[in-house]
């Protein structure tokens, strides 16, 4: 039978561990909100630096017409696509519009914009999937490897890693990407060279857009690892001469892991932008080629919810990372 002290003592910490939590997701859901402010008023005055009026695209300007009705046709046209009202209001109606996801319809194919990203978001949503599993399958194993096997010995081996990974991590992956295709696709025809439809056309992509990323995690999982391996805690676990299973799995991956999820959710706004361009190269029909075509054309409402829904994904996946690194580690509920 516990005593009044220990159940009040309990209650006690329940309630301060709750109320620790709730300060935690207030503080990130006002990060967000701060965040996407900032994100939607960046993206309103960015899209409006292109160059071009939106709605000399839009109606396409007919040379055998007279300039009195062209002028007529455009200042139309301007009517149709707000553009004639003021900046200030226009940035109004963005808020309103990111609030709501609500971006009217295409100056190009008057198409509703949320259609038009619905039937697109899936492929990149499958190629932003697949590279993050490629970044993390091979970024965090390789370097707690390495880092085991150059714990103050194989100096040569920590050079050529640190050459190497650095030497992968900076090449592009669009670059990455076209010698795939060539070697993959067309040398040795592994990869089907049109897309199919199948889960095999994402295979090839998500290497291209995810190799990068894993070898520079890699180089930050490595040098955490030494840093564990060099614990107090974990030297007493080798000298009781524990299987490696129970060393590395219990007492240095979940140290690791803080460290490949905060680098993780940094890189993974890259994958989003490598993804722009490597969906091009695959012939993929996303978000990525959508957004390029609707900057060419001026596309005013593709362009702004496109980039609001990349800038969205990085915030949310950043907030996930948070959730979870204090979930993993509670002392960071203190510190915030």
């Amino acid at each position: 039978m516990s005593s009044p002290g220990i159940r009040s003592t309990t209650r006690s910490g329940t309630a301060g561990s709750a109320a620790r939590w709730g300060r935690f997701l207030a503080q990130r859901v006002l990060r967000v909100v701060v965040v996407s402010v900032v994100l939607i008023t960046a993206t309103f005055v960015t899209v409006r630096l292109v160059p071009g009026d939106p709605a000399e695209k839009a109606i396409g300007m007919q040379t055998d017409r007279s300039a009195e009705d062209q002028a007529a046709t455009l200042a139309q046209a301007k009517r149709d696509l707000h553009l004639d009202r003021s900046l200030p209001v226009q940035y109004l109606e963005s808020l309103t519009a990111a609030a709501t996801f609500d971006f009217g319809r295409s100056f190009q194919t008057n198409q509703q914009v949320t259609s038009i990203i619905g039937d697109r978001l899936g492929s990149t949503v499958r190629l932003a999937a697949g590279g993050t599993i490629v970044m993390l399958i091979v970024g965090v194993p390789l370097g707690v490897l390495t880092g085991a096997l150059t714990n103050g010995r194989r100096r040569w081996l920590d050079v050529t890693f640190s050459g190497f990974s650095g030497f992968v991590g900076s090449i592009p992956p669009y670059v990455l990407a076209v010698i795939g295709v060539f070697f993959f696709a067309y040398t040795w025809s592994i990869f089907p060279r049109i897309p199919e439809g199948s889960l095999l056309d994402d295979v090839l992509p998500s290497l291209s857009l995810g190799i990068g990323p894993a070898f520079l995690l890699a180089r930050v999982v490595r040098v955490e690892t030494l840093d564990v391996l060099q614990q107090d805690y974990v030297r007493t676990a080798r000298s009781k001469w524990l299987p490696w299973t129970h060393l590395y799995g219990r007492d240095v991956l979940p140290n690791v892991l803080t460290s490949a999820l905060t680098i993780g959710g940094v890189l993974f706004a890259s994958l989003l932008g490598g993804a722009v361009v490597v969906e091009g190269i695959f012939g993929r029909n996303g978000l990525g080629t959508t957004l390029i075509n609707a900057v060419q054309l001026g596309d005013y409402p593709v362009v702004t919810a496109i980039s609001l829904l990349f800038g969205f994904m990085v915030v949310a996946a950043n907030t996930v990372v948070d959730v979870l690194l204090a979930a993993l580690d509670p002392r960071t509920l203190v510190a915030s």
